[in-house]
């Protein structure tokens, strides 16, 4: 079976028993707002829904994986006195919890940059393979935000409370060897070797026993993902409450001002 189709900034190819999902939006580095989100759910259950998908590839095109939000859009609706933020933050959820209870293995193939909602979709596939050199960061509280996605609660089950706090308070930029060593993604390679590493497992998860696979993953989502659901739930008043605050807007012009943000604490 071959097929594909393209929205504005999402590619989708099935072939070889393979669906390949590619967010395309390169000059942008690829950012996942709500109408992403929406298309990215729909290759999903499409995916779900055809028997000759046997595996899931997710990736960025242009050398990145993605930057996660668009805050230049987020500039223009607070410019304007829009607030989307609770739609947002449920199509997140919405995208996540999609990710992590469909019935077939998915790996995202990471390049590059990789931010906010990005990490989200990263940590949700079942393997997520990188280059050492990946740039990562959980950057929601430079910008004024609280975590969503559900990355509270699934960093927080891959490294601990401790690391979690660490990483989600400060904004800081960590590596794919890093990422890798505590536990985030599956593995890390150098860039080179990335390509050949993700085939092997594309090979080996396109090819495998899919009933296994799908009642493994029910299993592994009854055992350690229950509260993902409410935490996300948890996070739609949160966000909200965040996206009130002249804080948000200061890190949000900052930047686009390409600028520090100078935080008041309101």
């Amino acid at each position: 079976m071959n097929m594909n189709f393209i929205t504005d900034h999402v590619l989708f190819d099935v072939r070889d028993r393979v669906a390949y999902i590619t967010l395309n939006d390169p000059k942008n580095m690829n950012p996942v707002p709500a109408e992403v989100m929406k298309d990215l759910i729909e290759c999903l259950n499409y995916c779900e829904q055809e028997s000759g998908v046997r595996a899931i590839v997710i990736r960025g095109a242009g050398g990145n994986f993605t930057a996660g939000g668009n805050v230049k859009g987020m500039k223009e609706r607070l410019d304007k006195g829009i607030n989307t933020t609770k739609y947002g933050i449920r199509s997140g959820g919405e995208l996540i919890m999609r990710l992590k209870s469909i019935c077939k293995p998915t790996i995202a193939w990471i390049e590059g940059a990789v931010a906010g909602v990005g990490m989200s979709i990263a940590m949700a596939c079942d393997f997520s393979i990188a280059e050492e050199t990946a740039k990562m960061v959980f950057a929601f509280v430079n910008i004024g935000f609280i975590p969503d996605g559900g990355v509270s609660y699934m960093l927080s089950k891959a490294v601990g409370p401790v690391k979690a706090t660490e990483l989600l308070m400060s904004g800081k930029r960590f590596t794919g060897a890093q990422a890798a060593e505590w536990g985030i993604i599956t593995e890390a390679v150098p860039a080179e070797a990335l390509e050949e590493t993700v085939q092997k497992y594309i090979k080996k998860y396109s090819s495998g026993p899919s009933v296994a696979y799908a009642q493994m993953k029910r299993l592994l989502m009854s055992v350690n993902y229950q509260e993902l659901n409410a935490c996300m739930q948890s996070e739609v008043e949160a966000q909200y409450v965040c996206s009130l605050t002249q804080d948000h807007r200061e890190a949000v012009t900052a930047f686009v001002e390409k600028r520090k943000p100078v935080f008041k604490g309101c």
